[in-house]
This record gives structure tokens, C-alpha cells and sequence, in this order.
């Protein structure tokens, strides 16, 4: 048990991008995807992927596929997991050139997902990454677009979304259960307080805090002391409990299922924390006090 202090920074950066500023593009166009990931259901059929722009210029960009790959748990060899032709296809765009007119500000790329009705597959991903243009372009804020494919089969699919989250100062904020491809039994948890969600740093990583479901879908368990991936200012940032006054980094805290959602009791809620010379530190945006409520969007 430890004392917690406030401080008055946010405590996460939002990822930097290679151009910082939208000034006026004149023949240096600024092109980017709105973020860095996004999930569709094996069912979705064609979807359309946004390709931002600010140009005063008419310009093409030029675009790649990456297929998905995880590592396998009895070998430990990797292997394919979303692939181009099997898993995915690129619609009416086999040259893979994007063509922006001057002024046009977005244009999609059209994909098809493959549908395995059925079949339970695991969830598949690939990523489309910015290559290269016929004009010199500042590929700003994200040059690449994620896509996990969600198996419709998947035992969890009636409680993955998103949430809308309140706690008992009243902060309100949007709490992500996403899919586990490698457990079944487990969910990866996006914004588990206010200050991580929909944010990214570093490379562009989301704040997965890895949350286990009850057979029965009944409760989501999360264990306190989680260390995330990234970095705040060369520190380790850690998931631990707070209860108003003081954090805790051992035992487990739950959320129940109710009517329309989730809702964690009692006293302890969750901070975002650092350690610095002994010094607990989070931002205010960095706490979420019990009770947490969460219901379905």
C-alpha cells in the first residue's frame, strides 16, 4: 500500500507525427489514416478504409498490404495469420495507387473480408502501409492502418465493443473490450482509465490491460501491478488500484455483469502510475474511482 500524488501533466503523450502542423500545403501534400487500427466482423463484406489528406496540389499515393502473422504457441514459429487471397482482398484497386484531386480531402481503400461462417478461425489481422507517391508527401499522423478481422464465432463476440464508462467523480469516457486472439477466455481492455482511451504512444500502441472472462460472461477479473509497453518519460507505467488515497500493486479486481453492461464496486478504482524516486505519481485523467460503470454502446 502506497501513497498516490497528483500531478498536474497528463500523464501519456500522444504519438508524435512526422509533420506536426497543417499549414498551407501547397505542393507538399499531408496524407495520414484517421488511426492506426481498426477491427471488423469476418462478416462485414466490403468495407471502406479513410485516407485523410490536406493538399493544395493533386497528388497518388501508393499503398501496400502486409498479411498478419502471430507466433505459434506449441513451436514458437511464425505463422500466417490474415492472408491476401484467403483472408482479405483488396476491391478494384489492383494497381494499389490512391489518386487525390487538389483540395479532395479523403478517398478509401476498399477492401473484402472473407466471411468462415461457422468455422472457428481465431481472429486474423493485416496492415495497409503508405509506400510512396508521385509527389513529394508528408505522410503525417499514421502511414499505416492495422485491421483485425473478428471471428463471428469467437464465445466472447456478445461483449466486445465499446462502453461508455463513468466513475463515481463523474468522469465519462469510452472503455474498449477487444478480442484475445491468441485466449478465448480472455479480453484485452482499451482505455481502462480515461486518460488511455483512444490514445496512442510510442509507436502507435493501444493501452491493452488483459482482462479475464468467466465462463458464464458473468464477471471481467483484472490483475492489479499490470505492466503496459509503453513508456512515459523513460518510465514504466503500471496498472495498479486505487481507493481515493492510496494505490495498491497485488490482488484482483472485478467487474460484474449487469443488465446493460459492467459494473465494478467497492472502494477501489484503477490509476495509470510511474515511479519516481519513490514518488507515485498519476495525473488526474489518470484515475478511475469506484464504483465504474460500463454499459454497451
Amino acid at each position: 500500500m502506497k501513497k498516490i500524488y497528483l500531478i498536474a501533466a497528463a500523464l501519456l503523450l500522444v504519438a508524435s507525427v512526422s509533420c506536426s502542423r497543417k499549414v498551407e500545403y501547397t505542393s507538399i501534400p499531408f496524407v495520414y489514416f484517421p488511426s492506426s487500427s481498426m477491427s471488423v466482423y469476418e462478416d462485414a463484406g466490403v468495407i471502406d478504409i479513410p485516407v485523410k489528406a490536406v493538399s493544395d496540389v493533386a497528388f497518388t499515393l501508393t499503398f501496400e498490404t502486409s498479411d498478419g502473422e502471430k507466433t505459434d504457441q506449441a513451436t514458437g514459429i511464425k505463422v500466417p495469420n490474415g492472408k491476401k487471397g484467403v483472408d482479405y482482398d483488396i476491391e478494384d484497386n489492383e494497381a494499389a495507387i490512391i489518386r487525390f484531386n487538389a483540395g479532395e480531402s479523403e478517398k478509401s481503400i476498399r477492401v473484402r473480408i472473407v466471411d468462415f461462417p461457422g468455422v472457428l478461425t481465431g481472429n486474423k489481422d493485416f496492415t495497409i502501409n503508405m509506400v510512396s507517391s508521385g509527389n513529394e508527401v508528408c505522410k503525417g499522423g499514421f502511414s499505416y492502418c492495422k485491421v483485425t478481422i473478428i471471428d463471428n464465432d469467437h464465445p466472447l463476440k456478445s461483449i466486445l465493443g465499446e462502453y461508455a464508462a463513468t466513475d463515481s467523480e463523474g468522469s465519462a469516457w469510452t472503455i474498449t473490450l477487444a478480442a484475445d486472439p491468441d485466449n478465448w477466455n480472455s479480453v484485452f481492455i482499451d482505455g481502462i482509465v480515461p486518460a488511455f482511451a483512444g490514445n496512442y504512444v510510442g509507436q502507435g500502441l493501444r493501452h491493452y490491460v488483459p482482462g479475464t472472462v468467466s465462463d458464464d460472461l458473468s464477471n471481467i477479473s483484472v490483475v492489479l501491478g499490470y505492466r503496459l509497453p509503453d513508456k512515459y518519460n523513460g518510465h514504466d507505467i503500471d496498472i495498479w488500484g486505487y481507493d481515493g488515497t492510496y494505490i495498491y500493486g497485488s490482488g484482483t479486481l472485478a467487474f460484474e455483469k449487469t443488465e446493460n453492461g459492467y459494473k465494478l464496486d467497492g472502494t477501489k478504482g484503477f490509476a495509470a502510475i510511474y515511479d519516481e524516486g519513490g514518488y507515485y505519481l498519476a495525473a488526474s485523467n489518470a484515475l478511475a474511482m469506484a464504483p465504474i460503470t460500463l454499459v454497451k454502446k
